[in-house]
């Protein structure tokens, strides 16, 4: 009964120490977020960050065997080893912080799209008018010994410059919604893009459109009595 117990109890308690890592860090990244958008000035209107359950990526494997340990720390401090307790609190409080430090994000507003890779790096943009592509990128995950339906898979957003070089934004798993998250943040920049081309467009009309007029107004034939009168002077 204690290692059916066991069997059971582990598993559980590493997914709750993952689940409320998860939703504390969510919180915290709001409310980070509400007082310092990503995209400057601009409200985020799009925004997605690295999972945990992201392939490939070394930050978030150690996020995970900090959870795991924290889970398997509060089984025995629940089974009456109370050190192991206060182990597993300060391990779930670790990777926490971990999580935050490592935090990889991305963001699109109305004028920029904005990312940045954990709080050792400053936050990049680039302005949606220097977008030229958007493209949205998944790859799946080397286990081949898995079926490809149930490989861990990461996406995520690469942009292309108006001089042609390219951009990637930081990945994220697709599970979860991360994959409509991406989708979702590429669809909103396409659609400033498209808003930056026809502003363009409407532009480049209005001034050939003045150009035309001014033109035709020079070569309209003047009125002899528009014309400026000359008077020969007294005396002459």
């Amino acid at each position: 009964m204690a290692l059916e117990a066991a069997l059971i109890g582990v598993p559980v308690a590493m997914a709750t120490a993952a689940a409320t890592e998860q939703l504390a860090a969510a919180g915290l990244r709001a409310l980070l977020l509400a007082q310092k958008p990503l995209s400057g000035e601009h409200l985020d209107s799009r925004l997605y960050h690295r999972q945990l359950l992201t392939p490939h990526e070394p930050q978030m494997l150690t996020l995970g065997a900090l959870l795991a340990s924290a889970g398997l720390a509060a089984v025995l401090g629940f089974a009456g080893a109370w050190p192991w307790l206060m182990l597993a609190v300060m391990l779930w409080m670790a990777a926490l912080g971990w999580d935050m430090w490592h935090w990889e994000r991305a963001a699109a507003s109305v004028k920029f799209v904005a990312w940045r890779r954990g709080w050792q790096r400053s936050a990049r943009r680039l302005a949606v008018t220097e977008i030229k592509e958007v493209h949205v990128v998944e790859k799946v995950g080397g286990w081949s010994w898995m079926p490809q339906s149930l490989r861990p898979t990461a996406c995520y957003v690469a942009l292309v410059r108006r001089d042609g070089s390219a951009v990637k934004l930081p990945r994220t798993g697709t599970w979860f919604g991360g994959l409509t998250r991406v989708e979702n943040l590429a669809n909103f920049v396409r659609m400033q893009i498209d808003i930056v081309s026809d502003t363009r467009k409407r532009v480049a009309a209005d001034k050939r459109r003045a150009a035309k007029r001014a033109v035709q107004e020079s070569l309209r034939p003047v009125h002899p009595a528009a014309r400026p009168q000359r008077f020969p002077l007294q005396g002459s």
